[in-house]
């Protein structure tokens, strides 16, 4: 912390609502020049938030800034997010289980993006952020654009590749099992309305996922994710699924090393598939994809392993 003037900061918060936007910010970079190192003032400055009745987009992005670099950097350990760390910052932004800001959720989004390693629950809790916007229609993550409830569009589509290849880190570890339910979840609150980006990038990061829980070697997830040229020309299909090979799915070639799956790996995938009881086109595209290597497939999964291989 700077040793400028701390009442300053103090009047800010007391007064915000009557104060100006740029000249709060104005203030806090003067105080905190060097950034917040002290835990009790990063959760002065995130009661502040939420006590704004409409934030700008510069309160969004300094709020942002602030909050990654102090939860990043000026707590040990240094450049990692670990679970105490993430578990914190959830905590704090959305102790009712929902970021009650934009500015909130943004903060996660930056210091994923800042950190060298960041533990899976971070970008898990991100997801989950968007799934609920996504069934209500509205919420932080969707901000205030018109969105239909239950439909996956184009930005959301951005977010959520924002957050997966964020939470690779440095050396783009695999997508981790938290972040591949929190994507089943997503993908089953919106099966019929899909935006086709986001089918690929569904059937993309549950294939890194399931790949490297049975031990194959994986490329890093930025290239494993990268978005499939073939999207711009393939209409969105909703309802039946899309099973197809023109339109089918691809992975990027030598970014997984096997396909051949475990009887634990199978089994997760047989309890998402099946929990609602119709797969989808993304789905299907990963019973294809590991139908031919899989042996002994769990019981429950077998027609569909036959119909799709």
């Amino acid at each position: 912390m700077g040793s400028a003037q701390p009442d300053h900061v103090a009047l800010a918060l007391a007064a915000g609502k009557n104060i100006d936007a740029a000249d709060v910010i104005a203030l806090l970079r003067e105080v905190y020049s060097e950034g917040i190192a002290a835990r009790d003032e990063a959760e002065a400055l995130i009661t502040f938030d939420r006590s704004l009745a409409e934030a700008t987009p510069a309160w969004q992005q300094y709020f942002a800034e602030t909050i990654a670099d102090h939860v990043v950097h000026r707590q040990e350990p240094g450049g990692i997010l670990d679970e105490q760390k993430a578990y914190w910052l959830v905590s704090v932004l959305a102790p009712a289980g929902r970021v009650a800001t934009a500015a909130g959720l943004e903060a996660v989004l930056r210091a994923l993006e800042l950190a060298r390693e960041a533990h899976a629950v971070l970008a898990a809790f991100a997801i989950e952020q968007l799934s609920t916007a996504v069934i209500a229609g509205e919420g932080p993550a969707i901000g205030r654009r018109a969105h239909f409830s239950r439909v996956i569009d184009a930005e959301d589509v951005v977010f959520i590749a924002r957050i997966l290849h964020a939470a690779g880190g440095e050396a783009g570890q695999p997508v981790s099992r938290s972040e591949a339910e929190a994507l089943f979840d997503l993908h089953d609150a919106a099966a019929d309305s899909n935006n086709p980006a986001f089918d690929d990038l569904f059937f993309k990061a549950i294939a890194n996922h399931l790949a490297a829980a049975a031990g194959h070697k994986v490329a890093p997830r930025s290239e494993v994710l990268a978005p499939d040229p073939r999207l711009a020309e393939r209409r969105s299909v909703f309802g039946r699924p899309q099973v197809d090979e023109e339109a089918g799915f691809r992975l990027p070639a030598g970014s997984v090393q096997s396909t051949a799956l475990g009887p634990d790996e199978t089994a997760w995938l047989s309890s998402r598939i099946m929990r609602d009881g119709r797969p989808t086109a993304a789905e299907y595209a990963l019973l294809r994809l590991f139908a031919q290597d899989t042996r002994d497939p769990d019981p429950s999964l077998r027609r569909f392993l036959d119909h799709a291989a």
